[in-house]
């Protein structure tokens, strides 16, 4: 039998105790942070508490949602900001770069070295013609429950040479958002 993704995030709520989400109003969510700092190594979401918008889209709580905040991550897509202002910005397959990244939730790594590369895996994650800086959870997604740190840790490397490169980068998280509301529910 096939889980869905709102049965995922149904399980676990019930884990926490919470047993009426299913009542609850689901939503679409985008979450997203930028170094704008040219490096070998990012480590985004972490500290996104002190960045302000454009830069991330957090705000105070930084790299964990609040208590009656939940995300199930259904894709990852990676960008290259153009200037330190983080307004502007050219997908990672406008250059030559191709990114290897980890996801970790709490202490636990759950995507590891995982490759988003131009002209190598987008046949997995569009129509395979066109180079794409988004890569696609199938099936389930991965959930970022209430109040647990969340980073993503990135390099970028030359798609050509194979070589590390130093650029600047950004990654969104999108997927389905849950408004869990523990206040009524525990």
């Amino acid at each position: 039998m096939a889980i869905s993704a709102q049965d995922k995030m149904l399980y676990v709520a019930n884990k926490l105790g919470l047993s009426t989400l299913k009542n609850m109003q689901g939503s679409t969510r985008v979450v997203y942070d930028q170094q704008t700092t040219a490096a070998l190594d990012h480590t985004l979401f972490a500290g996104s508490g002190q960045r302000n918008f454009p830069l991330t889209n957090l705000g105070a709580n930084g790299n964990q949602f609040q208590v009656d905040e939940a995300l199930l991550v259904e894709q990852i897509g990676f960008f290259i900001p153009d200037a330190a202002d983080g307004q502007d910005y050219n997908g990672i397959a406008s250059s030559n770069d191709s990114v290897k990244f980890d996801l970790v939730i709490g202490n636990k790594t759950v995507i590891k070295d995982c490759v988003v590369e131009v002209g190598g895996q987008q046949a997995f994650y569009n129509d395979g013609t066109t180079a794409s800086g988004v890569l696609t959870l199938e099936g389930v997604g991965i959930l970022i429950p209430p109040q647990v740190e969340f980073y993503v840790r990135a390099s970028t490397f030359n798609v050509v040479t194979r070589v590390a490169t130093s650029t600047r980068l950004g990654c969104y998280l999108f997927g389905t958002a849950a408004l869990l509301n523990f206040n009524t529910t525990i």
